[in-house]
């Protein structure tokens, strides 16, 4: 935020109109009930104070990350910062009003095509809260289409996913189940799975719709689908995930960007805003949100699903960076990502690790340690990198994004040989 300075005169008037005498006396009552002094330093001048910050910045470890999981390190263009910033897309973050939101509702309408070139699907919303949250309404949909109350998960769920998900489905009086039969409303596969398996679900997809049931596929590392086949190829009626990699940093544990994709024929079932491009009587482009009942936002028991701030900004960040990157800029990301995947699982092959992975994998891949997982990372974060998550006593989970250098991965591999 920009420092807008006032003039004591402003000050003073505002004051006055608010009916206090000083900024002291506007907030006295929310000061600290303290029983001792705070005893603290000296003021500093500004050059003074950013010279402190600094020395504590300079305390700072910078790590190396060979993480992923669900949550990925990968390269924010520098103008993604300006653009999110432009006065058109600083509108109210719920648009009723379209001729006051046309730059809102133009972002959700290129998000959403977005989201369907990359998935294959027919149409998208936008957005949902996080990935495993949109998985949640993916139940929810499958179950209220079909009429059915069962949901089947195949192994390889990111964890965190599969409690998120037992959660929605605990609340709807839905039942998870481990077979497929005529009672199941949906059979959910990630691709790649968590484990960074590269599967043909086609066979899944049959086994689906030959008893009725809806295919839903949930990616967590998107720019997966830049080089992999899409999920529409292997027949999927909902494709969901999270679009963290698109253009959002790794914070302390989000804000994440659920979306959904589906086709055509549960247009009326989908949750979260669907934003359509039309023209007015003058025949002027315009966008708008269609496909939603006010109920969505007012009455819960009426609506789809209760999705209403949708993680509009999220949402945009993303746009913003698919335009950024485009067709050739998104693949080089996966290409890089998946070869330097590739390129550090060799090396861990020959300092006696063991690949687990049955399948081709994209930049993620599981490994037996040659001695306790812990030890490894204990080494890995003394050299300054993070890497990995262990999933077992003698097992990791490690990722590799075009963040990761080739440098980086001969220094992983040469701590890990000691």
């Amino acid at each position: 935020m920009n420092y807008i300075p006032i003039t004591e005169k402003d000050r003073n008037k505002m004051l006055e109109q608010i009916g206090v005498n000083s900024i002291n006396d506007l907030i006295k009552d929310f000061r600290p009930l303290l029983k001792a002094d705070l005893n603290l330093q000296k003021p500093m001048s500004e050059f003074e104070v950013k010279q402190h910050i600094q020395e504590i910045a300079d305390k700072n470890k910078i790590m190396k990350y060979f993480v992923g999981a669900g949550s990925y390190d990968h390269y924010i263009p520098s103008a993604l910062g300006h653009l999110l910033l432009r006065g058109e897309f600083s509108t109210g973050y719920t648009p009723y009003q379209p001729e006051m939101s046309q730059g809102t509702l133009q972002a959700i309408y290129e998000f959403q095509s977005f989201m369907c070139i990359l998935t294959g699907m027919d149409i998208s919303n936008a957005s949902l809260y996080d990935g495993a949250s949109a998985l949640g309404e993916a139940a929810l949909l499958g179950a209220s289409y079909k009429a059915r109350r069962r949901v089947f998960v195949k192994n390889g769920l990111n964890p965190q996913y599969l409690e998120v998900l037992k959660t929605y489905c605990k609340a709807a009086d839905l039942e998870l189940t481990d077979e497929i039969n005529d009672q199941t409303a949906c059979v959910i596969a990630q691709y790649p799975d968590f484990y960074g398996n590269i599967e043909n679900l086609t066979h899944l997809a049959e086994r689906a719709h030959k008893i009725g049931a809806l295919f839903v596929v949930c990616v967590n590392e998107p720019t997966s689908l830049a080089i992999l086949r899409a999920p529409a190829d292997f027949g999927a009626d909902i494709v969901v995930g999270d679009g963290q990699s698109f253009g959002i940093p790794i914070n302390f544990g989000g804000p994440y960007l659920g979306f959904m994709t589906a086709k055509e024929f549960l247009l009326k079932k989908m949750p979260g805003r669907i934003c359509g491009m039309t023209t007015d009587v003058k025949g002027n482009k315009g966008f708008v949100l269609t496909f939603q009942a006010r109920e969505q936002h007012i009455r819960r028991e009426r609506a789809t699903s209760n999705i209403t701030t949708n993680q509009g900004l999220m949402a945009l960040a993303s746009t913003i960076y698919l335009a950024l990157m485009g067709r050739n800029g998104l693949r080089t990301v996966a290409r890089l990502s998946y070869g330097r995947a590739h390129l550090l699982q060799q090396k861990l092959e020959s300092a006696g690790f063991k690949t687990l992975n049955n399948n081709p994998f994209y930049n993620e891949f599981l490994v037996k340690t040659p001695k306790p997982s812990d030890d490894i990372l204990s080494e890995l974060f003394e050299n300054g990198i993070q890497g990995g998550l262990k999933v077992d006593e003698d097992k990791l989970l490690i990722c590799c994004t075009e963040m990761n250098t080739t440098q980086d991965i001969e220094r992983f591999a040469n701590v890990v040989k000691k």
